[in-house]
């Protein structure tokens, strides 16, 4: 009978000593999904961190037994956390603060200067038909094109062509900037008189509403001498000190 009892009671034991071994030999506990939760457990008198990492969200309760949690070796968790650290390196993002982007777009844009912004004017018009003594800005002849270009950015000239070659200060051919008018007759007997106007752009270029092209175009000096030969004179009238080119 005392032989039974023992046995009975060794039967009995023995499962307990091997529960001990398994919690003795798992070092971490990982979740398949979502955020990690470090837990402290006590096994054989051993304090050991366990990381749990719930998979569903509305469990606030955390269970070590239960089946929501995957049970990994401390060298699986190790291996994982590398590769989550590279991912992240890989695939980070930069963050730019207001300050820092507002920076970079005052650095990209170029102010316009007061040529740039009248030449930009009277491109924005090319192609537009030409009428005679028309002001625009449907249509337009020379020196209405001249006129309604410069009050569009501030300053007032003249209406008409011989009226607009007093203005200013006189220039030569050579002396030619952007922003410039230039004058010419284009008469068939040249007797030296201003009859047409435009506006230089550079490059030996100006634009103007050609009354032989019917329409506002741009003309190279280069390619058509009979202008360079016609150029009388040109008239800087662009002060950023004044909003009005008088007489």
């Amino acid at each position: 009978m005392r032989k039974i009892k023992k046995i009975s009671l060794a039967l009995i034991i023995l499962p307990l000593l091997q529960t001990g071994c398994m919690q003795d030999k798992v070092s971490k506990i990982a979740p398949s999904k979502s955020a990690d939760r470090n837990i402290t457990v006590k096994s054989n008198d051993k304090k050991e961190n366990i990381l749990l990492t719930k998979s569903s969200e509305n469990n606030s309760t955390i269970d070590e037994n239960s089946s929501n949690y995957t049970l990994i070796s401390e060298e699986d968790s190790t291996n994982q956390l590398a590769d989550l650290i590279e991912y992240e390196e890989d695939n980070s993002v930069q963050e730019i603060s207001s300050s820092d982007i507002s920076t970079q777009i005052e650095n990209s844009w170029s102010e316009l200067s007061k040529e740039d912004e009248i030449i930009e004017t009277a491109k924005n018009f090319l192609g537009t038909k030409y009428v005679w003594a028309a002001n625009g800005p449907t249509c337009f002849d020379c020196s209405g094109f001249t006129k309604y270009v410069f009050k569009e950015n501030g300053i007032t000239l003249p209406r008409y062509s011989g009226h607009q070659a007093r203005v200013g200060i006189k220039i030569s051919y050579n002396e030619l900037q952007k922003g410039d008018l230039v004058f010419f007759d284009t008469e068939h007997k040249f007797i030296g008189k201003v009859n047409h106007v435009g506006i230089y752009i550079g490059n030996n270029r100006f634009i103007h509403a050609s009354s032989a092209k019917k329409k506002v175009i741009i003309t190279s000096f280069n390619k058509k001498p009979f202008y360079k030969r016609r150029f009388l004179r040109g008239e800087r009238v662009v002060n950023s000190s004044s909003a009005y080119a008088s007489l």
